[in-house]
């Protein structure tokens, strides 16, 4: 499976600089880079020309809004060319996005589209934030909010170019927002290689993605957007994962931003991956072992307002074993059993 990387991030925030020291690693040779440049003349693609040939231009438009069925056949393109190649080499795509782009209809493409799929893994959602202005841009704009709590992996930049006390107020700020996420400082590109880490170390980090938030297993902040996750002590059902599901975007609706399960089935494949973007459930993914020493399920969700008491009444969800079964709230959900 070839491993797609999305990076992201605001305006200026450093997402070329970052991306050009990767291209500049030798281990990251066999890596094709896909730019979206909001505009009729594109210029990034040209920076990345320098040190790689493997770059490719999606211009007049915001990926997130007007060109994904362009990444759809620039993927495909990119797949086809590696193959004419011997041997093949292409190991990496790694999409770099316009700084107003909202990451989830990109996410959508990668994790739904079944032609996709069979070849290209999503890897890790990065996302770079100005250690000067990052506070400034997430009070002032919704995007930049979006693009910090979907991350899997923050980088702050340009911490030389701020004052410490902005450097700190910043880090605490997006450990609020997104507890998850490893955060890391990079200036000019520093620590381009430990971030887009190999194979091993993604699945690590996407194994400790799961691991629950410590007593309340939520977070709060200044912002309206939370996360939640707790365990799950039963096996779930693939009729109680549907019916969960339902409940979910009955009551949160587009509030939903990302959702991810790992969850040890009561099925025949009882090991699976779940993840759901926006509204969208995606085609689960099912894992030959389980990745660590203990047996439950987890769940994990992103989006706005979320209502903690709400979300935990709601797993009895998962032990549904009737299919016909789609209660829309938690009263209705008294009665499916």
């Amino acid at each position: 499976m070839i491993i797609c990387d999305v990076l992201t991030g605001f305006l200026g925030s450093g997402k070329t600089t970052l991306l050009n020291a990767l291209l500049r690693d030798e281990r990251y040779a066999s890596t094709a880079v896909i730019v979206n440049e909001f505009g009729e003349i594109g210029i990034d693609q040209l920076l990345y020309k320098e040190v790689a040939e493997n770059v490719y231009l999606l211009d007049s438009g915001c990926l997130c809004c007007t060109l994904t069925n362009s990444l759809r056949e620039t993927l495909l393109s990119i797949k086809q060319l590696a193959e004419q190649m011997n041997p093949p080499g292409l190991k990496r795509v790694v999409v770099e996005t316009t700084g107003l782009a909202d990451p989830l209809p990109i996410l959508h493409v990668l994790l739904g589209d079944r032609v996709l799929t069979s070849d290209f893994r999503l890897g890790q959602v990065v996302v770079t934030v100005d250690a000067a202005q990052g506070l400034t841009q997430l009070a002032a704009y919704p995007e930049a909010l979006r693009q910090v709590s979907v991350a899997d992996h923050l980088v702050m930049t340009k911490t030389d170019l701020a004052e410490e006390e902005q450097v700190t107020a910043l880090g605490e700020a997006l450990q609020k927002l997104n507890p998850r996420a490893p955060l890391t400082r990079s200036v000019q590109g520093e620590e381009a290689s430990s971030i887009f880490a190999n194979d091993d170390a993604t699945q690590e980090s996407k194994r400790s993605y799961f691991a629950p938030l410590p007593k309340r297993g939520g977070t709060t902040h200044d912002s309206a957007v939370s996360s939640w996750s707790s365990y799950i002590e039963a096996r779930p059902t693939w009729s109680g994962v549907s019916a969960w599901w339902n409940l979910l975007i009955h009551r949160f609706g587009d509030g939903l931003l990302r959702c991810k399960g790992l969850l040890h089935m009561d099925d025949a494949r009882p090991y699976v991956l779940i993840q759901g973007v926006g509204k969208v459930f995606h085609t689960p993914q099912y894992l030959d072992h389980w990745p660590d020493n203990d047996p439950r399920s987890r769940i994990v969700c992103i989006g706005l307002r979320l209502d903690e008491n709400w979300l935990r009444q709601s797993l009895d969800a998962f032990r549904i074993k009737d299919v016909s079964s789609l209660p829309q709230t938690l009263d209705e959900l008294k009665y499916c059993f």
